[in-house]
């Protein structure tokens, strides 16, 4: 009983810290938010923040993300032949994971700052890791959907990755906020995933 009760106050201490970094960052702006200003908001100790997270941006972000492999393996058979945009796709879906109010201010974060996705994908390298690992293991399954010829699977899931990171960045551009709710029209995907083959091949 006492350890369930101590568990209870641990995560509603952690929901707390995380609800004022998120709040202050959806109303000031991500740089606007301080551990001294979400220890005041929480009414906890700087360190007790840090008795929880390991950094601001885990507080304001959440933690490393985890991919579902029902998710994933959906996500996957849908864009069989662009892992770019599936694997995108799948980094957004997997943050909307809890829907409820903290995780809807927390897309919109990523809309309202550009460049916002970038900072966090690479800052997150466990996040980053992960999906590395899980389009790595669809290719494994799936080798005829490979496209390079000169390489292993998991050199062009660390390459899908890395230009999905790119990708998440311009789609969030153009999203739009509604109701809180993040929107984000398929063809915003094809542009940006245009755009992006444009530029990344090889001038004749």
């Amino acid at each position: 009983m006492a350890e369930g009760l101590r568990e209870l106050k641990r995560r509603a201490a952690r929901r707390a810290m995380e609800n004022a970094a998120v709040d202050l960052a959806y109303d000031e702006g991500v740089r606007a938010v301080t551990v001294e200003r979400v220890c005041a908001a929480a009414m906890v100790s700087r360190s007790t923040f840090f008795n929880y997270f390991t950094s601001l941006e885990q507080a304001i972000f959440g933690a490393a993300l985890e991919y579902d492999p029902a998710l994933t393996d959906r996500i996957l058979a849908r864009y069989p032949d662009d892992l770019v945009v599936a694997a995108s796709v799948i980094v957004m879906e997997s943050v909307r994971g809890a829907d409820d109010e903290m995780t809807r201010r927390r897309l919109a974060l990523f809309t309202r700052e550009p460049g916002t996705t970038s900072a966090v994908s690479w800052a997150s390298h466990e996040s980053r890791e992960r999906l590395i690992a899980v389009i790595a293991a669809w290719l494994d399954a799936h080798p005829e959907r490979a496209r390079l010829t000169d390489a292993d699977h998991a050199t062009e899931a660390r390459l899908t990755v890395a230009f999905a990171i790119a990708l998440g960045d311009e789609v969030q551009r153009d999203a739009r906020e509604v109701d809180g709710d993040v929107r984000i029209d398929p063809e915003t995907f094809r542009a940006a995933r245009r755009r992006m083959a444009a530029i990344s091949a090889a001038a004749e």
